[in-house]
């Protein structure tokens, strides 16, 4: 989003003259900066320095007013906090037909610019620092969604930091904002975090705002920062540099963050719980990283350290570097056709009984993968129904077309009939509403069984007319 004009940033000085002259005064007003929405000033007031934000008018009026004062409101609440390494705020409201947010004036450099100058030694206690910030967000619940290292002021001695920016802050449990992903001016990106910060189905709205994508996100930005200061280069750095928006939301899609460097002793645990965190799959994120895990300078004895992991599962240790693969999605792809279809199995037990016995037959590997039914009416024919699951690619790579279809033929043979009709049925997708996708599959399933058994009965007793024909 383009920066403000400078004839707004002079209004908006304007604005902000009156609004300070009515609040006590002030001695000094220099320019610091100024982004989409909003002009930074820094202001000598009677009782020190402040880092004063006047945001552009527009924002508050017509389409964009409901959302940014939702957003005035979550900095309103954080007025006063107590959390050492988050930027303190002073005053947070509506002043001088815009908003104005005064908060704590902090002239340490951007982490983003002292990434190679970080030492290992340090890393620990900023990541911890980071963590309380965030954990403390989380306490009032909100979420600070542009976690960067551009947003993170860190002291010359790499000692201390503070996390800054809070302008794209909500509320977990929002309800009424429906602005996952739209900027705050709601116009230009189709995000409102920095893409390359931003996980993948935060920035490709792959899932609702729930507290599970908030916290899914918070791991992802706080685990990118871990990799920066690691690696002492941003994430996606090469892509960044080819100022390409669709090669970076590529990268944050599909690329897979690793570390170069020779030494595979080097911070080894902080590069583990880097890469756990840029997990690419929201539910396996969520299963694999815990704030407790960035204790790094905590000492535990090594029964307990491996009681730890082991209890985690040893999945994990391979997770990640599998997570974007060809072989990771299509584990995934097979152990959700198998929960799914199993459970169906299962219905239709239940429904058949020892009347009529119902055999599976399944072929999870291929795409699309095939999954049958047979059932034995009488000795002469076996109906045979057949599940078809067509995985489709790229953003929507864990969402399936299921085809369906049935035939009469000889019970010498279960093979599959190569002229069975097949018609799409419905849609399924991994995490996506199990329980009705099962139920969905069974009943279409029993259909066909039905209309099955009425043809059956219909053919007066020589059921072997019917092999070769479709249900």
């Amino acid at each position: 989003m383009p920066a403000l004009e400078q004839e707004l940033v002079k209004n908006l000085k304007e604005r902000l003259v009156k609004h300070l002259e009515s609040t006590g005064g002030y001695e000094s007003i220099d320019f610091v900066d100024a982004g989409g929405s909003a002009a930074i000033f820094k202001v000598q007031r009677n009782d020190g320095l402040r880092a004063v934000k006047v945001f552009n008018p527009n924002l508050f009026f017509g389409a964009p007013a409901a959302a940014s004062k939702r957003r005035l409101d979550v900095q309103r609440r954080l007025i006063d906090h107590k959390c050492p390494s988050l930027i303190q705020t002073y005053f947070a409201d509506e002043s001088q037909g815009t908003a104005i947010i005064e908060m704590e004036f902090n002239d340490w450099p951007q982490l983003s610019k002292q990434l190679g100058k970080v030492p290992d030694d340090a890393i620990g206690r900023l990541m911890g620092q980071l963590v309380d910030a965030v954990k403390y967000l989380e306490g009032m619940n909100i979420v600070h969604r542009d976690i960067k290292p551009e947003n993170i002021h860190i002291s010359t001695d790499f000692q201390e930091l503070k996390l800054l920016d809070l302008g794209v802050a909500r509320e977990f449990d929002n309800s009424d904002e429906n602005d996952a992903a739209i900027t705050d001016a709601g116009v230009g990106r189709p995000f409102l975090a920095t893409a390359q910060y931003s996980s993948p189905e935060y920035l490709f709205r792959l899932d609702e705002p729930t507290d599970k994508l908030w916290k899914g996100l918070n791991f992802y930005q706080v685990g990118a920062v871990l990799h920066d200061l690691i690696k002492k280069e941003a994430l996606f750095q090469y892509e960044i540099l080819l100022e390409n928006r669709w090669l970076v939301a590529r990268a944050v899609l599909t690329k897979q963050p690793s570390f170069s460097d020779t030494d595979a002793k080097r911070l080894s645990a902080e590069k583990a719980l880097a890469l756990r965190c840029l997990t690419k799959d929201l539910d396996t994120r969520l299963s694999l990283v815990g704030w407790d895990e960035f204790q790094f300078n905590k000492i535990d004895d090594p029964l307990t350290t491996l009681k730890t992991k082991l209890s985690k599962g040893l999945g994990h240790l391979g997770e990640v570097s599998k997570s974007t693969s060809t072989a990771r999605l299509a584990y995934e792809r097979q152990e959700y056709c198998t929960r799914i279809f199993e459970r169906v199995r299962t219905e239709l037990i239940a429904a058949c009984g020892t009347e009529l016995p119902v055999t599976m037959i399944t072929d999870y590997a291929s795409n699309p993968a095939n999954i049958a039914f047979t059932v034995s009416p009488e000795k002469s024919i076996l109906v045979r129904i057949d599940c078809d699951v067509s995985w489709k690619s790229g953003v929507y790579e864990k969402s399936a077309l299921m085809e369906a279809g049935a035939m009469f033929q000889s019970n010498s043979s279960a093979a599959r009939h190569p002229e069975t009709p097949m018609k799409a049925c419905l849609e399924m997708g991994i995490g996506a509403a199990e329980d009705e996708t099962v139920t969905a599959i069974a009943n279409k399933v029993a259909e066909l069984v039905g209309l099955a058994l009425s043809r059956i009965e219909a053919t007066g007793g020589d059921a072997s007319t019917l092999q070769g024909t479709s249900v």
